[in-house]
C-alpha cells in the first residue's frame, strides 16, 4: 500500500499522481486560498513540476502517508487536497488541507480530516497526529479542533510562527 484511496459519505480522497499538476496549480492560483500558506503567493507550475515527484518519492518511502487530491462523490469535481506527512523537523505526522474557496464552509475538511485521522490511527498505527496553523487562520483552527486536535503550544515551521495542535490515538 503506497497510499490508499479513502472514501467518506461525500468525498473520494485518491492518491497523488504525476498528472495532478494542473489541478494543484489551479487551486494555488487563488490568493485567498494561499493567504495563510508560507508567503501567501500562488505556487507556479514549475514549483509543482519539482514538488510532485518529491511527494511521490516521499509516499514510496512512507507507505500510507501522502497527499490526496479530493473529489465530490456526486459530481467528481476536484475540491482540493488533504495530506498526512511528517512535519519538517521529521517528528510528528501532520494532517493538513487546502481547498478551493467555493467549497469553504461545507464541512468537507472536517469530513476528510476525520477520515485521515482514522486512516492514520487504525491503518498506520500512529500514536499521535499533529497540525500546525497560523495564529490568524481561525477557519483552519476551527476545523482542526472539530476533528479532535487540541492546542498544545507554538513553534516555527516552514519559517512561520504557528500554533501546534495534536491528538493521541484513541483506537
Amino acid at each position: 500500500m503506497i497510499c490508499p484511496t479513502l472514501k467518506t459519505e461525500r468525498l473520494v480522497l485518491r492518491p497523488l499522481r504525476i498528472d495532478d499538476i494542473d489541478l494543484l496549480v489551479d487551486l494555488d492560483s487563488d490568493p485567498e486560498v494561499m493567504r495563510y500558506i508560507t508567503d501567501g503567493k500562488p505556487q507556479t507550475k514549475e514549483h509543482y513540476e519539482k514538488r510532485i515527484p518529491e511527494l511521490l518519492k516521499y509516499m514510496q518511502k512512507h507507505p500510507g502517508l501522502g497527499l490526496w487530491p479530493t473529489y465530490l462523490k456526486e459530481t467528481n469535481e476536484f475540491i482540493g487536497w488533504y495530506i498526512l506527512k511528517h512535519l519538517p523537523d521529521g517528528g510528528e505526522v501532520e494532517v493538513g488541507f487546502r481547498i478551493k474557496k467555493k467549497f469553504w464552509g461545507n464541512g468537507y475538511s472536517t469530513e476528510a480530516g476525520k477520515a485521515l485521522l482514522k486512516h492514520g490511527f487504525e491503518t498506520l498505527g500512529l500514536k499521535k497526529i499533529a497540525a500546525i496553523v497560523r495564529p490568524d487562520n481561525f477557519a483552519s483552527q476551527a476545523v482542526i479542533k472539530k476533528i479532535g486536535l487540541k492546542e498544545k503550544g507554538t513553534g516555527t515551521w516552514y519559517g512561520i510562527e504557528c500554533l501546534y495542535f495534536e491528538v493521541e490515538n484513541q483506537f
